[in-house]
C-alpha cells in the first residue's frame, strides 16, 4: 500500500485506466460465462477489431502501462541515507528517519512546543531540516526558534556527524493547551 501512496500524478492515471479496462473486461467474460451474452454475439464484437490498427495501438499501449507496472512492484524501495564518513575500514551512514529523531529528541525537551512534523532532506554537503510546530501562547517566537535552530544543529552534527546547513521552522498554529509530559 505504501508503493501506491507514493506514486506520481501520471503513474495514477494510469493505473485508473488500467484497472477500468481490465474491470469491463472481467464484467464481459463474468456475463458470457453466466450465458447471459451469447457466444455468436463476442464472436461478432471482436471480429470488428481485427485488423484495425486502433486494436493494435490499444494493445501496446497495454503492454507498456503493464511493463511499466510490473517494473514498478519489482523495484525494491531504498531508505534514503546520508554518509556521515569514509573511513579505511569503510562508510558509515545513518538514515534521514534516524535525524529526524535526533530533532524530535531536541524538541520533545522544549516546554512550549505542543506539536511538530519534522522532515530532513539530504543536500550535497549536509542535510536540510523543515520543520513545522505549535507552539503555546504565551511563547516569545523569534527567540525559542533562535535558541530551537541552535540545539538542533548542534545535536545533530554532534551526534550524528553530519553537516546541517540549514533549520526552516514554520510555526502552523500557536496553542493555549500545556504539553503534556511524558514519563520516561
Amino acid at each position: 500500500m505504501k508503493g501506491v501512496l507514493n506514486m506520481n500524478l501520471f503513474d495514477r492515471i494510469m493505473l485508473a485506466v488500467y484497472a477500468l479496462f481490465f474491470s469491463l473486461l472481467a464484467i464481459v467474460l463474468i456475463l458470457f460465462s453466466v450465458k447471459i451474452v451469447s457466444f455468436q454475439y463476442v464472436i461478432t464484437s471482436l471480429s470488428i477489431l481485427y485488423g484495425r490498427w486502433e486494436t493494435g495501438v490499444i494493445g501496446i499501449v497495454l503492454l507498456l502501462i503493464s511493463l511499466r507496472f510490473l517494473f514498478y512492484g519489482l523495484k525494491s524501495e531504498s531508505v534514503p541515507e546520508t554518509t556521515v564518513k569514509d573511513g579505511e575500514l569503510g562508510r558509515v551512514c545513518i538514515t534521514l528517519a534516524a535525524i529526524e529523531n535526533l530533532a524530535l529528541k531536541v524538541i520533545r525537551d522544549i516546554e512550549n512546543i505542543k506539536d511538530s512534523k519534522i522532515k530532513v532532506k539530504k543536500q550535497e554537503n549536509g542535510i536540510s531540516i523543515l520543520l513545522k510546530l505549535t507552539v503555546n501562547y504565551d511563547v516569545i517566537i523569534p527567540e525559542m526558534t533562535s535558541e530551537l535552530q541552535k540545539t538542533i544543529k548542534d545535536y545533530i552534527e554532534t551526534t550524528a556527524g553530519i553537516s546541517v546547513n540549514d533549520i526552516q521552522i514554520s510555526i502552523d498554529n500557536v496553542s493555549n493547551q500545556l504539553k503534556q509530559k511524558v514519563a520516561k
